[in-house]
């Protein structure tokens, strides 16, 4: 029966593994402009946006936007679209536009009306988003918790226990974990070291789980002491209190900054522990957050330690001790490369 256990869940693994071996070619934003006479959304700026977002069943959501990034409004929604022979044809009327044309993974292309009378050509070209802070070296005196080459700076929460996820190309990525007899393998990594006050830099990839929605979407999280910053794949979301950047559960993130999966993306997180004096809290922990390169957290203060029953955050007592930073193993294969940490 063990071994018939260990065999379903290598095979559950490689089934995962599988399922995001290839980035999705039409999945992302997009840039170009619009040709129309002046009226409503084009009036004060012919730039438009595009979000290719791909969802279970292979199937494929475009949306039209003023501006990415942002909570914005959405000038054109379509969804249920299929690709075909290296492209996605779209035909219909959503919102402010009635639009045929195609997607291929380099461009949009589409003709048709704005408000139903204008005439209107669009032409978008595939954006490749680069974070300001990608691939930024760790500033002298920093801690270099990653530099791709060891786990040196990670424990496993068992002590009896080596970190063993996977480590290839500079690149290490979560193992889930498992059980092979009484050996577990896999599962959260802590750092060895405990922080105060601290500016934390780490890069991070999603992988494609396009069949699946929510929570099950690629999940991982940052997690300094008992506070979360979620790790979600929440490109083409709402960007909600559970999701991507957001104080997990608290605070939802002020602007959904995901790119798509299969991206390298950046955290940039600074975290001020809560402040006691003669064992009174004075002032609550805060975290400020730049998601690829977006502050989606400003000065936040974080009411109770990280939980799916936030009700029960008034029996939460803050500490102010330093604390130790662990990635999350929720049974995603997310990615992470080049993170370290300034003590502030």
């Amino acid at each position: 029966m063990m071994r018939k256990t260990i065999i379903a869940a290598l095979a559950a693994l490689t089934i995962t593994l599988s399922a995001f071996a290839q980035k999705d070619e039409f999945a992302g934003f997009y840039k170009g402009t619009v040709e129309a006479k002046k009226c409503y959304p084009t009036t004060s700026c012919p730039d438009v946006y595009a979000e290719v977002y791909r969802g279970p069943n292979q199937k494929y959501r475009l949306r039209l936007l003023p501006v990415i990034m942002s909570r914005c409004d959405v000038f054109y929604d379509l969804d249920n679209l299929e690709a075909k022979d290296g492209k996605i044809e779209f035909k219909g009327a959503s919102k402010a536009y009635d639009l045929k044309g195609e997607i291929t993974p380099k461009e949009i292309v589409a003709e048709g009306f704005v408000h139903g009378k204008n005439p209107a050509k669009l032409k978008l070209e595939r954006m490749e988003i680069v974070p300001p802070t990608l691939g930024q070296k760790a500033p002298e005196g920093a801690v270099v918790l990653f530099d791709g080459k060891n786990f040196d700076a990670w424990r496993h929460g068992d002590p009896n226990i080596p970190v063993n996820w996977t480590l290839k190309d500079g690149v290490m990525t979560v193992r889930p974990a498992i059980k092979e007899g009484k050996k577990r393998i896999g599962g959260s990594i802590f750092t060895k070291e405990k922080f105060g006050p601290f500016k934390l830099h780490l890069e991070f990839m999603m992988p494609g789980y396009y069949d699946k929605l929510g929570q099950a979407r690629a999940n991982s999280g940052v997690i300094v002491g008992d506070y979360e910053v979620q790790l979600l794949d929440s490109f083409g979301t709402e960007g909600l209190w559970n999701e991507c950047a957001s104080v997990y559960r608290q605070v939802a993130p002020l602007v959904n900054a995901s790119t798509e999966p299969g991206t390298w993306q950046t955290y940039d997180i600074i975290f001020k522990p809560a402040v006691l004096e003669n064992g009174k809290l004075v002032k609550l922990p805060t975290f400020t957050v730049w998601h690829n390169g977006v502050l989606v957290q400003k000065e936040t203060e974080i009411a109770y330690k990280t939980s799916l029953f936030p009700d029960k955050g008034a029996e939460y007592r803050h500490s102010g001790e330093p604390v130790s930073i662990q990635l999350q193993d929720h049974g995603d294969l997310l990615s992470f490369r080049n993170i370290w940490l300034q003590k502030l």
